[in-house]
């Protein structure tokens, strides 16, 4: 088994240990004594959230807090040092569990909706309504809605990267193909990846791949696919859209890499396309050692190929903030993440010491201004079209049904609307056990 999967289906399986006493009350939490009234604490990981290491692995949250205690004299900020990104998840649920929760708090993507669902996540919305400075359009709206659960805002954006696809430009003018544009679609890809996937030395085994690692996440996500209702109760499994997408990526398997290949067939200059986090372009880029591993061809990235109901869309990988629904100090924590989320000196320090991009849109649009044409056209546009799901209680187990699903349907090579039926009633059949529990 690959180690990252083995390390996140560990800390799920802690996660769902330490909180499932807690599912049947889930205000338990906020019986739990908070902070003291001089202190405000915050949880955090001490490396890189992209993985990438840079030096640099306190330098926003300190800035952050110096501004902070300027305007709070009396509330002194504290964090622990020395926590590893892959220790976090497991160190925070430890927190909430002790009744040592953090009163403002760091969440990777994997932990939103467990944090939620027991009940450790603040509901902003009265905060957000009171407060006259803060301004929600400022944000992209992906990233903005990647913390709301029923219309509620539980946590806010403070980095994010969108999905893009990048090309091997050397394979595709060794074929005589031009660089696709920016509204490209399925057929291009397609059509791109039957000229360019060969068997060159004939032994049976493609020396070129047409792409790796493009699964039916993209797909949904580029044909404009809604996958469940509000409430998390019905699932959209048969709709047209997921059909497309589902033929779409078994026109296309046969000139795949697929989506689990452990090797990085893209780095060795073996595919043509794959879809990377815009992260990846600028670790690799910034930093000499990692680009060095890209050096022997040339290569770019482009918009996500648009499906046939659907548009060049993006998934985006969002780092959020949020509050401890047990804190004694919410009002103080609410002007920590302000600080964090919305300050311009901060957000543009993530362009300087991180790899991702700010949530805010004056501030990223400025400072991909700065790079080139391609990363301002690219990258604005995959944050403007870029999607996020409804969530709901549950959502995460509700994603891994899907998949289950979809990856039943792709290995039977039956037909597929009738097999998008039978897995519909199995993931629905799940959707109500799961809401009824």
């Amino acid at each position: 088994m690959d180690v990252k999967l083995e390390r996140k289906i560990k800390y799920g399986i802690c996660f769902f240990l330490m909180f499932a006493v807690l599912l049947s009350d889930k205000d338990v939490l906020k019986r739990i004594p908070g902070n003291s009234n001089t202190k405000l604490t915050i949880g955090v990981f001490s490396d890189s959230y992209r993985g990438t290491p840079n030096g640099f692995a306190h330098k926003i949250i300190n800035d952050a807090i110096e501004k902070y205690e300027k305007d709070h004299p009396d509330i002194e900020v504290i964090y622990e040092t020395g926590i590893l990104k892959e220790d976090y998840s497991e160190w925070l649920a430890e927190q909430i569990m002790q009744g040592k929760a953090p009163d403002v708090f760091f969440i990777l993507p994997e932990d939103f909706n467990t944090l939620h669902d027991v009940g450790a996540l603040e509901n902003m919305d009265d905060f957000i309504r009171s407060d006259g400075e803060f301004d929600k359009d400022r944000f992209y709206e992906a990233a903005y809605n990647s913390g709301r659960v029923d219309e509620s805002q539980y946590s806010l954006p403070f980095e994010c990267t969108p999905e893009l696809m990048f090309v091997n430009r050397t394979l595709l003018d060794s074929e005589g193909i031009s660089m696709p544009k920016q509204d490209w679609t399925w057929d291009d890809l397609l059509r791109i990846c039957k000229i360019a996937s060969k068997d060159r030395d004939l032994n049976g085994t493609p020396d070129h791949y047409g792409v790796a690692r493009y699964g039916w996440q993209e797909a949904f996500a580029s044909n404009d696919v809604t996958l469940f209702n509000e409430e998390g109760t019905e699932c959209y499994f048969t709709d047209e859209k997921v059909s497309d997408a589902l033929s779409f990526l078994d026109a296309i398997d046969e000139y795949s890499i697929g989506n689990t290949a452990t090797e990085d067939y893209f780095e060795h200059g073996d595919v043509v396309f794959q879809p990377m986090y815009y992260s990846n372009y600028r670790a690799y880029e910034l930093n000499p050692i990692h680009a060095s591993r890209y050096a022997e061809f040339n290569w770019g990235y482009l918009t996500m190929p648009a499906g046939d109901k659907g548009d060049n869309s993006s998934m985006l990988d969002t780092l959020s903030v949020a509050m401890y629904s047990g804190s004694t100090m919410k009002k103080e924590a609410w002007d920590m993440i302000k600080i964090l989320i919305g300050d311009e000196e901060i957000q543009s320090e993530i362009f300087e010491y991180s790899e991702g991009v700010s949530p805010v849109k004056k501030i990223t649009e400025n400072e991909l201004m700065k790079d080139s044409e391609q990363s301002y056209e690219s990258v604005t546009y995959a944050m403007e079209h870029a999607v996020t799901d409804h969530r709901f209680y549950g959502y995460n187990e509700a994603l891994n049904a899907v998949d289950i699903s979809v990856q039943e349907i792709l290995n039977s090579n039956g037909n597929i609307r009738m097999d998008q039926i039978i897995q519909s009633r199995s993931i629905n059949t799940f959707l109500k056990t799961l809401n009824n529990n």
